[in-house]
């Protein structure tokens, strides 16, 4: 635990202390004559109650002459009906809370700022560039930005982030309390047992995957607090990790739902869904990296916003009707002992399969600045309840121990030391190989 905390405070420390907000960054491409692109978004910013500030300055490329660009700030409850509008009568039907005019030359410009106070809730508050009047040589030209916004109390962190760092510690101090637990009961069933068996170890993946991401996700909001920037290299490391974490699960729940550990003719299953399983964690990494690339947009609430978390939620609802199915089989095969378990066992493992897409929807009929909160802690929690359900599961005297090879004389042998044999190795290995690269 102490050296965790010393890596923390030492990723942090490395961050400058200079705090002067949050800090967006961009270029515009606008125009002056009819046709040309009018009105760029450059970000936004969710306020708490008080009083807080935003400051931009701007610069222009490939003009010698001086050009007037501007800044259009907008609450949150008039912004989807300033997108409704044509770009250049947004701010006057709209209209915009504030509008400055910014002078842009070849050099950075003075920074201009305002203040944006809240008295009832927090607001997200959203900011564009446009140019509307005047004339311009070039028919385009590209405007570079910078944005900084920050609470009354200085915080750099939007609303929706204001209290993650306190709940990602939390939660990273139950995870580090569950490990030294788990391993002191891996331990003493390895004693009891002889071995560790496979279902075990790859739970001892999930965690250590979950555990990770946490450790990630914390040293990039405590560098977001002091530079307003982030480590956005941890920040996507962290997401990746944390739904491979997810992914092994899933998989944990599929094997034993085919049969496995269970029924002795079921025991090859392993092999025969370690493709399936690669393939399903390569699509969630490659969601999670798209929304990635995507950066900040309007319509940007959390993570997996829009189109990426639909189709995590469709790829969940199959794999639960994957795991409905091989239930369904299971039970026609096994005694009634067997079936009993599994009774039980399916609808824990449908609460985790379908644990994302309830959330999700959930997520969506919240406020805009508690959808991040929402979703990440619902997660969180998630992850953390089902690796305490599966550890008590499979390192436990109970049902599953009974009705599974766990309790079998194969696991007191010689042959049982082994747990799993080379192949199985080499694929946990390939697989850790791939997911810290996948993080990079």
């Amino acid at each position: 635990m102490a050296s965790l905390v010393a890596l923390i405070v030492a990723i942090a420390a490395s961050v400058p202390l200079v705090v002067e907000g949050k800090l967006e960054t961009g270029v515009a491409l606008l125009g002056a004559q009819e046709g040309d692109p009018r009105w760029h978004y450059a970000g936004k910013f969710g306020y708490a109650i008080g009083a807080g500030s935003y400051d931009v300055r701007v610069r222009v490329r490939g003009l010698a002459e001086m050009v007037s660009v501007n800044l259009e700030v907008y609450l949150d409850e008039e912004w989807d009906r300033a997108q409704s509008l044509p770009a250049c009568r947004r701010s006057l039907i709209t209209p915009a809370r504030k509008t400055h005019v910014l002078r842009a030359t070849d050099e950075w410009g003075p920074w201009m700022g305002g203040v944006l106070e809240q008295n009832v809730r927090p607001h997200i508050w959203y900011f564009a560039l446009s140019k509307c009047i005047g004339h311009v040589t070039n028919s385009t030209f590209e405007v570079d930005f910078e944005l900084r916004s920050q609470q009354h109390d200085s915080s750099e962190l939007s609303v929706e982030l204001r209290h993650m760092p306190a709940a990602t510690m939390l939660s990273l101090l139950c995870l580090s309390g569950f490990l030294v637990r788990f391993a002191m009961l891996c331990r003493r069933f390895q004693q009891r047992s002889g071995a560790i068996h496979l279902v075990i170890r790859t739970l001892a993946v999930s965690v250590l995957l979950q555990w990770t991401a946490q450790v990630l996700h914390l040293c990039h909001l405590l560098a977001y607090e002091r530079n307003g920037v982030g480590e956005p290299g941890l920040d996507a490391s962290a997401d990746i990790l944390f739904m491979l974490s997810q992914v092994v699960n899933c998989t944990l729940l599929l094997l034993i739902a085919q049969g496995y550990t269970l029924i002795q003719s079921k025991d090859a299953e392993w092999a025969a869904i370690k493709p399936l399983a690669a393939v399903v964690a390569l699509l969630h990494v490659m969601l999670v990296g798209h929304g990635k690339l995507q950066g900040d947009h309007a319509e940007k609430h959390h993570e997996n916003e829009g189109v990426v978390g639909w189709a995590i939620l469709l790829v969940r609802v199959l794999l639960y009707v994957w795991f409905a199915a091989g239930i369904r089989v299971s039970k026609q095969s096994g005694s009634l002992r067997l079936q009993s378990f599994l009774q039980r066992f399916q609808f824990a493992g449908s609460l985790y399969f379908l644990s994302y897409p309830v959330i999700f929807l959930i997520t969506q009929v919240f406020a805009p600045y508690l959808r991040h909160p929402v979703m990440q802690i619902g997660l969180t929690a998630m992850q953390t309840g089902a690796a305490f359900w599966l550890s008590d599961l499979f390192l436990s005297r109970g049902a599953y121990y009974e009705v599974s090879t766990l309790s079998s004389s194969l696991l007191l042998g010689v042959a049982g030391i082994m747990c799993f044999d080379t192949k199985d190795n080499e694929w946990f290995s390939s697989l850790a190989a791939s997911s810290a690269t996948s993080s990079l």
